[in-house]
């Protein structure tokens, strides 16, 4: 799984601050959806963050309807 960051309103560099394969303990369903809770890097320093992510099942289902596209 790649994570890249970049500025959302302005140019700017674009930074991957992650390059790992998902993991199972990383990912975790829920009633209402699932939750991806990754550990990736900052844009400006050295340090490690968790970014959580949640994901309802209408998210879900357009993430599948798009990629069935391809």
């Amino acid at each position: 799984m790649e994570i890249y960051i970049e500025p959302a309103k302005r140019a700017g560099r674009r930074k991957r601050i992650r390059n790992a394969a998902l993991l199972p303990a990383e990912v975790t369903a829920y009633r209402d959806g699932i939750c991806l809770t990754v550990e990736a890097a900052g844009i400006y320093d050295n340090s490690t963050y968790r970014y959580t992510i949640n994901l309802s099942p209408e998210n879900l289902a357009l993430i599948y309807g798009t990629w069935d596209k391809c």
